[in-house]
């Protein structure tokens, strides 16, 4: 059985996860400030892939493998299950420190194995680092498609400016109409309501900076050679019981396995092959 609970520290900065719940980061933390993560607001349990994502206890920090989306495959017509599969799996433990960890599980529905690594780094003057590091490996005897996207869950109250570094508009995706404008605040949409939006196919982002009327700043950073596309949901307490702001780098084009492949934008793996990326998150006390 998978570890219930791994707390990682680097001088003030503490970061937990729950290998038994999808592998989850459950808390990112720099003593004397508030937590970055949104909390459950009821007792955690065990799920299934299949079972839907959006559930009592929705919160923290889950990867979207190998789908967002529930949908059947352009591939192979699989059905592939709401928000994946790897959310709803127990996920092992293969190396642990007091300031990193690696966890991978291997998936049922693709033939693919996921790792992840953490590693926290204290950058000095208040300032640290966390990187993530990436890893989807095809074990079986075909090709196949390889999905990914990160499904962060930040508190959205008390959130100043939240700044996309890209280069034109995203495109609202959910709901399509009618538009609003594009702050990427909680606050700033109607209670009960949330938006999402998508990058242009050819936008050069790599860079989302939340910043909180404390000060704080929590910066996400990647290499757009690694990550090519980008969408952000903003939830003013529709699906989940707090403001929430979801920066999603992805390595496959907006929210499903099967938009992807309609787009021609997803990674399709060999048998034996692998793809890797890297995620940063700098955290300041303030700017």
């Amino acid at each position: 059985m998978a570890k219930s609970n791994i707390k990682l520290s680097k001088g003030d900065l503490t970061v937990e996860l729950l290998p038994q719940f999808g592998g989850r980061i459950s808390s990112i933390k720099i003593t004397g400030c508030e937590e970055w993560i949104t909390q459950p607001q009821d007792v955690l349990v065990p799920r299934s892939p299949g079972d839907d994502f959006i559930r009592p206890e929705i919160s923290g920090w889950d990867e979207m493998v190998p789908t967002t989306d529930a949908c059947t495959s352009l591939n192979d017509s699989k059905e592939l299950p709401d928000h994946g599969e790897v959310w709803a799996r127990s996920w092992d433990v293969l190396a642990e420190s007091s300031d990193s960890a690696l966890l991978n599980v291997e998936l049922k529905v693709r033939t693919l194995k996921f790792s992840r690594s953490i590693s926290l780094f204290d950058e000095s003057k208040g300032r640290y680092r966390i990187d993530l590091g990436y890893k989807l490996e095809n074990v079986g005897p075909v090709s196949t498609p390889a999905f990914w996207s990160c499904h962060p869950m930040f508190r959205g109250e008390g959130i100043k400016r939240v700044r996309v570094a890209s280069n034109k508009p995203l495109i609202q995706t959910a709901p399509p109409s009618p538009a609003v404008p594009q702050t990427f605040l909680p606050s700033d949409l109607a209670h009960g309501k949330s938006i999402e939006y998508w990058c242009e196919t050819d936008d050069e982002i790599e860079k989302v900076e939340i910043l909180r009327d404390s000060g704080e700043v929590l910066t996400f950073e990647w290499d757009k050679s690694e990550i090519p596309y980008f969408g952000i949901f903003i939830d003013n307490h529709e699906y989940c019981p707090a403001q929430v702001i979801s920066p999603q780098p992805a390595i496959a084009y907006k929210v499903s396995e099967r938009s992807a492949e309609i787009a021609g934008r997803i990674p399709i793996l060999p048998p034996g092959a692998i793809v890797q990326w890297k995620l940063s998150i700098f955290l300041d006390r303030e700017l």
